[in-house]
């Protein structure tokens, strides 16, 4: 017979993809009022800036208070704070109030909840979800990532049209539904960590990663493709202008993006339970390598969209997989921290992306950029192929986790 999720996970799933969807859209909506309020390109660059110092800056006392406290609790606090946040912008916003100060806080205190939340719902995953289905939960919640990414923006620009003051409403009820959803959720699930100090729990959970080769890898792995990726709208914008595809080709390229990240994240179960994740991982790292290597030789528009949706389709593969074997391998009482010490650290240079990308086509011009992108990623695969042969599978890796748990408590 085969096994279904249960109504918790579905509560879970639910409120969290509510609450994501209305994000992506205030993402695009915060830097569009700043520059309708101001007038000035850089206080939209610094309100996106700040979400991004949200994000960033929260995560790893994140993973802290996702082992420490209740799960639940935590939830529900954190989706409050996102209802209150934006419910206020709303306000400010439909009564012409709204300064570039509220922007930059609210994007900050939204990076942050965002941030928070994600630790705390990966843990609360593990909790309600059978072993055997963890990959297709986080294939799921991958899917949920690609669709907000596609739906979120196309939300918020009609929205916007009307008035803000509707996109942050409506963002603030969809935060309330989440609220509504955790409130379903029984109390007390999961276990809690022991009471270290916070910068001690927090360098537990790095340690835990560090000692294990194959986390070590999915982190540099995350690093790698998430500056990849970032850079690549930069990317993008050029390539069209060099081929004279216009603003339609860059929406085209885009949408490719957000559509090869669902497609990528309906193959990623399948792929998690049926390849060693040593080889999953290598293997679609290539394939994100050769997608590069196409985009840098390539002009055709539509050959190129294709390329980039395989690129994207990739990266929820390989997302499944390390946060798969990243929960068989890591104790209970660590996931929060190795969970939001991965993110943290696949997250901290990602913001230099469009700099970098930027600078270099600049410079050197698009095909070497994307080149020297599609290299990198092609040692990332070799690097994936050859843990996988010197240090064996992360199944291999269990017994040292069983090792590390003592150590780490008398740590």
């Amino acid at each position: 017979m085969k096994k279904r999720f249960g109504r918790l996970f579905w509560f879970l799933y639910c409120g969290e993809s509510a609450s994501a969807i209305g994000t992506a859209a205030s993402v695009i909506a915060l830097p569009v009022v700043a520059l309708d309020h101001s007038g000035d390109v850089r206080q939209a660059g610094f309100i996106s800036t700040a979400l991004s110092f949200g994000i960033v800056l929260a995560r790893l006392p994140a993973g802290v208070l996702a082992d420490r406290y209740e799960r639940r609790t935590l939830l529900l606090t954190c989706n409050t704070i996102g209802a209150f946040v934006l419910g206020a912008l709303a306000v400010l916003e439909a009564t012409d109030a709204t300064g570039t100060s509220a922007l930059l806080v609210a994007a900050f205190l939204l990076g942050s909840v965002g941030s928070t939340l994600a630790p705390a719902e990966n843990v609360a995953v593990r909790n309600f979800v059978d072993a055997d289905l963890v990959p297709r939960a986080l294939a799921l919640i991958q899917s949920r990532a690609a669709v907000a990414m596609i739906a979120g923006p196309l939300a918020g620009g009609v929205l916007l049209k009307v008035d803000a003051a509707w996109v942050f409403a409506a963002d603030a009820g969809t935060y309330l539904v989440a609220v509504w959803c955790v409130a379903l959720l029984p109390a007390g699930a999961g276990t809690t960590s022991d009471q270290q100090p916070p910068v001690k729990a927090a360098v537990a959970g790095l340690r835990f990663l560090w000692r294990s080769p194959f986390l070590r890898y999915g982190a540099l792995n995350a690093t790698v493709l998430n500056l990849v990726f970032n850079g690549l709208l930069i990317v993008i914008i050029a390539s069209a202008e060099d081929s004279g595809a216009g603003d339609l080709g860059v929406g085209v390229q885009t949408a490719a993006l957000g559509a090869g990240a669902l497609v990528g994240s309906l193959a990623a179960a399948p792929v998690a339970r049926h390849l060693p994740p040593g080889p999953g991982i290598a293997g679609s790292t290539a394939v994100v390598a050769g997608a590069l290597l196409g985009f840098a030789t390539i002009r055709t528009t539509w050959a190129t969209t294709l390329l980039l949706a395989l690129a994207a389709a990739a990266g929820p593969v390989i997302a499944v997989v390390i946060s798969a074997t990243q929960m068989r391998i890591t104790p209970p009482y660590l996931q929060g921290r190795v969970h939001s010490g991965s993110g943290f650290l696949s997250q901290a240079i990602a913001p230099l992306g469009p700099v970098l990308a930027g600078a270099s086509a600049h410079t050197f011009g698009l095909t070497p950029t994307v080149a020297c992108a599609a290299a990198a990623v092609v040692l990332l695969a070799i690097g994936g192929a050859f843990v996988a042969a010197r240090h064996g599978t992360p199944r291999d890796e269990v017994r040292t986790a069983e090792a590390g748990r003592v150590e780490v408590r008398r740590g």
